[in-house]
Parts: C-alpha cells; structure tokens; sequence
C-alpha cells in the first residue's frame, strides 16, 4: 500500500506541466551605469524598467561594450540585441528593430569650445573655411546619411573615439581643449561634464538638415530575435511604461531641448499632455 502511495506522488510529481524557461536576452550597452548616480542617458532609466517588467518570461542580461564591438557582437548569436540604434534601410537587412523607438534625442549639434556663428552650420563649409578645426566623433555610429559620407571624404579632420563611454570621454577632451568641437547631443555632453565635476562655457551650434535622432532596441536577425523583439513590442504595449518613458525624457532635457521634443515625444509613445 505505501509502495502504491508512494510511486502514484511520484506520477503526479513527474507528470506536472514544467515551467517554461524564461527567453534569454544579452544586451550589448554602451553605458550600463550602476547606480542612479552615475545615469547620464534616457536609455539608462528605460533599461532598468525594462528588466523589471520583463520577468517572468524574458530575462535580460546587460553586457558592456563599445559601439563597434556591439555591430560585430550582433552577428555572432541569436539572442544578442542592443540598445539606442539608428534605423536605416541597411541595417534593416540585417538587424529586427522593436516597432517603437527606446528615445528621441534633439538633433545632433556642432558643440564647440569657441562661438562660432548664430545661424546653422553647413559642415562642409566649415571644414573649408576653418582647415585647422579637430572634431570628435564616436566610432562605430551612424549619424545620417549625409554626415556619414562627409565624415568619410574628410576623415583626417575628424578625431574618433571608440570603447565604453566614448561620448563621455569626447566631453571631457572638449573640456581638456584637446579638441576644437564634438558632433554630439547636447544633453550628452552636459550631463557628461556635471557627472564628472568639470563646468566650462561650451557653444552648441546647430547642424543644417539634421533631424531629431529616434534611438531603436535591435536584436540579431534570427528566429530567438524575432521572439525577443516580439516580447519588447508587448512590454511597450504597456500605457504605464510609455508613460515612464515620457517622464524619463522630461526629466534628463534641458527646457529648451524638452520644448523642441515634447510634442513628438508624446505622439510617439501616445502619451498626451496633462494639460488640456
């Protein structure tokens, strides 16, 4: 009889339907603070939540790298993604983007240790006029079509920086003088210089024909990518987290560059004004 009880607790043990293991994402980041203290982008505040709402069903692993070893990362496994990528119709081929941007940042900017002029600026022209001017990039970004072809017609001119925090290193050489200008955003580099204790009077001039810059979650393209990223459209699906978005975006701008954003801000995310 104890013999029966025992093999049938054995069956009912046995026959249970087992949990399903949790999708398994790594995520390449090239800034992955660890406390609150040290976040110096929206992506940052939208990554912890993202962790947090994930689970049960999609564990999320951060890896630190560097813009280009990401871009190499992403072709190796099925279940690498990254964050606070640029769409364009070649990484389409390549890589499955989430249906909603992580964050929309204000057009890039010439920022400068010196003022240069008060209307928009047509790099190509000032590379001319000014021969001498160094500019820092980061390596591995995309910064539009038109900037990506100049940049690679004038590459002497252009100082590149690659690895982890590559924006952030940027700033601190702007504030060094070791450099004439960045092409950056200009939260970046404020938010750079607060972090690290540093103040100096920058000029932030704008760029002709530069749009706001929409910043995509990517995975690897593959049937993993394909579940991963659908898991990342249902957690944006989300009025709460899109919400938290909003605020995250509010709370890192400036009040000017939070002016120039907010209307697109809240039509993509759908999340209207408090104010009627």
């Amino acid at each position: 009889m104890f013999l029966r009880i025992l093999l049938f607790c054995f069956i009912a043990i046995t026959s249970r339907p087992r949990a399903a293991e949790p999708l398994q994402m790594i995520l390449l980041e090239n800034h992955a603070p660890a406390t609150a203290a040290d976040r110096i982008n929206v992506e940052s505040r939208i990554l912890e939540r993202l962790q947090q709402l994930a689970q049960p069903d999609l564990q999320i692993t951060v890896m630190q790298v560097g813009n280009l070893r990401a871009l190499e990362l992403l072709k190796l496994s099925s279940n690498y993604c990254a964050l606070n990528k640029l769409k364009t119709s070649e990484r389409l081929e390549n890589w499955l983007f989430a249906e909603m941007p992580t964050s929309i940042y204000p057009p890039l900017q010439l920022i400068s240790t010196e003022f240069i002029q008060a209307d928009a600026i047509d790099l190509a022209e000032l590379l001319i006029t000014q021969p001498r001017l160094k500019i820092g990039i980061v390596g591995g970004r995309h910064y539009g079509a038109s900037l990506d072809q100049l940049i690679k017609q004038n590459a002497q001119r252009f100082y590149v920086r690659n690895g982890d925090d590559a924006a952030e290193n940027l700033a601190m050489m702007l504030n060094l003088r070791r450099l004439d200008a960045i092409i950056e955003f200009t939260a970046i580099v404020e938010a750079s210089l607060l972090h690290s204790g540093r103040a100096m009077t920058l000029h932030a001039h704008p760029l002709k024909d530069q749009p706001a810059i929409r910043g995509y979650l990517v995975c690897n393209k593959s049937p993993q990518g394909k579940l991963l990223i659908g898991k990342v459209n249902q957690l944006f699906a989300s009025k709460a987290l899109r919400e938290a978005i909003v605020q995250y975006h509010q709370d890192f701008f400036s009040a000017n560059d939070w002016q120039l954003l907010e209307t697109e801000v809240r039509q993509t995310f759908q999340v209207p004004s408090a104010i009627p």
